[in-house]
């Protein structure tokens, strides 16, 4: 096995409620890495300096739960283009996905298939395994619907890959994510820039729905 794998850290942003009561639009964010250690150190040393203030509560980072003063420390201590990494999200307005595809796993499938197939154009050549790690929150059909769409477009890389449920909290990188996936669904969701303004680094969107017309609910 190679001794240069690259990092795949996921995490979401919005609901699969397809209803009045749900969010508008769905946020799936990739952190791609190749080097964990070196993006993730200064996230790593703000978590040690909040457990030694007090400030537990603010800790492990999550985006949606933190304070916005806390979301400003995270965000200046987010990696920027010096180091080896960027961040691709595949966004979807909700409103725009037929009610074929309104049942939860079988959505989870589409975004899944298309950050397959995103990922499979943006990741560098000449490193492996790519190791994929996504919060273990995710269980269940959604689970089994997101592996089976993201397996086949894995395969046809021809590269070893690993794919790992872990839960986010345990991983600044994957928090990350979190704070990509935040940012990118408060700007499509409210309007609100920005905060997604302020990301560092490399990172872009794909719209799942960018040719669809048709607003369904």
């Amino acid at each position: 096995m190679s001794a240069r794998p690259i990092y795949v850290f996921m995490d979401e942003s919005g609901n699969l409620d397809f209803s009045g009561k749900g969010t508008d639009h769905f946020v799936l964010s990739a952190f791609v890495t190749q080097d964990p250690l070196e993006c993730g150190r200064a996230l790593q040393e703000l978590t040690y300096e909040f457990l030694s203030r007090g400030l537990e509560s603010q800790i492990p980072f999550h985006a949606a739960n933190n304070t916005a003063g806390t979301r400003k420390r995270v965000v200046s201590a987010l990696c920027g283009r010096d180091h080896h990494c960027f961040v691709h999200s595949v966004v979807a307005d909700k409103h725009l996905a037929h009610p074929s595809k309104h049942a939860p796993d079988v959505f989870y499938g589409l975004v899944g298939k298309a950050m397959a197939s995103y990922l499979l154009q943006a990741l560098p050549i000449g490193f492996e395994p790519v190791v994929l790690m996504f919060d273990s929150a995710l269980t269940g059909k959604l689970k089994g619907a997101f592996l089976k769409a993201l397996k086949p477009q894995l395969n046809s890389l021809g590269r070893p890959y690993r794919i790992i449920f872990r839960p986010v909290q345990h991983d600044v990188n994957g928090q990350i994510a979190d704070y990509h996936a935040w940012a990118t669904f408060r700007m499509l969701e409210t309007g609100d820039r920005e905060w997604f303004a302020q990301l560092p680094g490399s990172h872009d969107e794909f719209d799942i729905f960018s040719r669809g017309h048709t607003r369904y609910w």
